[in-house]
């Protein structure tokens, strides 16, 4: 469902591929202000926790870092409470910021990943267009604009944050 537009050559490793390209200003930007809108809800409601960018995740075979990461309270129960651990798992939600490099078959590689991997919830963010395409285990994809709200039900309940918040005006 990624829209044409985000196609171009690919940024993470998956498989063979390398990784080119820095994350510009603007997609800092929109991590920061989801991570700033996510992370504070999850640590109120005693729900787990968020991890930035440069937290690794184990997908499949592969160790993969996303833009921002959600793991449930339950699932980091037997860890120790510093986590000083390898996340030898998937996360619960995985958030994806296109950069400007991506390419549509490279993202969409990365979302099925996660899926099959056991991500709950994938939100691919396009800064371009505006909008974040939210995907799920049974095939359900949701395009969201600008002018929507983003939730996080059923894998954060009661969150929900206004996409106008999140994009740069």
């Amino acid at each position: 469902m990624l829209q044409e537009a985000t196609a171009i050559p690919a940024v993470e490793p998956i498989g063979d591929e390398a990784e080119d390209a820095m994350p510009t200003l603007g997609h800092g930007l929109i991590a920061s202000r989801l991570q700033q809108a996510l992370g504070p809800f999850v640590e109120k409601h005693d729900m787990g926790h968020v991890f930035s960018a440069q937290t690794f995740f184990r997908i499949g075979t592969d160790t993969r870092d996303t833009d921002l990461a959600y793991v449930a309270r339950e699932r980091l129960a037997n860890l120790p409470p510093d986590l000083d651990v390898d996340a030898d798992f998937a996360p619960d939600l995985a958030v994806e910021i296109a950069s400007r490099t991506d390419a549509l078959a490279a993202i969409s590689r990365k979302v099925r990943a996660y899926l099959d991997a056991g991500v709950q919830a994938v939100w691919v963010v396009n800064p371009w267009l505006r909008t974040v395409e939210v995907y799920r285990p049974d095939g359900q994809v949701t395009v969201l604009t600008r002018s929507q709200t983003l939730s996080g039900d059923p894998i954060v309940p009661g969150f929900s944050v206004a996409l106008s918040e999140i994009f740069p005006a």
